[in-house]
């Protein structure tokens, strides 16, 4: 590849979209800190940012073959980072409200291990309503749900009774069921206003 194509954009795309490692490579490295700064103003989170980057770009590198139709890449990468983040919006909404109605179905004390796989977009939202919670609750619903203790377990080891562990899962999951459903309405809010900026 001669010095001309590491700066000219469109010799770039015809040589990735022949399969050229390399000038794929200088595409993803020009362009993935301007994506990253985009994608963090809209959505907040330096995880989805980073797999929304991912994504675009193993999207771009599968229809490889498409990149030297592209007339303007720029503008193509933008608005493909924006349809992603409108649909990461929306997912972790449903995901939300999911867990809400995964909540619902359990017991103070039912609680299955495999929740975090079946709802890891909700994973990080979860964490942050949870850190809000009052230190005993925080401590008896992490104990509960992060250490799947018993109930009477956790009255043994902070010396406190198995109606006031109960009492505490109730209000925890109460507050969390609360929050999670108020932040799918704002992601759902935030993609419908992405939407119509389209």
């Amino acid at each position: 590849m001669t010095t001309k194509t590491l700066y000219d954009e469109k010799e770039l795309l015809i040589h990735a979209s022949n399969g050229s490692e390399e000038a794929f490579s200088l595409i993803f490295h020009t362009y993935k800190n301007k994506l990253y700064g985009y994608l963090f103003r809209i959505t907040e989170s330096s995880d989805v940012a980073e797999d929304i980057i991912q994504e675009i770009f193993l999207k771009l590198w599968k229809d490889k073959a498409d990149l030297v139709n592209i007339i303007s890449f720029d503008s193509y990468l933008f608005r493909m980072a924006k349809n992603y983040a409108i649909n990461s919006f929306k997912s972790r909404a449903r995901q939300a409200l999911l867990y809400v109605e995964y909540l619902e179905t359990q017991t103070e004390e039912d609680y299955s291990t495999d929740h975090k796989i079946q709802f890891e977009e909700t994973t990080f939202l979860l964490q942050q309503i949870v850190e809000t919670l009052p230190p005993q609750q925080k401590l008896v619903y992490q104990l509960s749900r992060e250490q799947y203790l018993k109930h009477d377990e956790i009255a043994e080891m902070l010396n406190i009774s198995p109606l006031t562990v109960k009492n505490h899962i109730i209000q925890a999951l109460n507050t969390i069921k609360k929050s999670l459903k108020y932040q799918a309405v704002i992601l759902m809010v935030l993609a419908f206003w992405y939407e119509l900026k389209k």
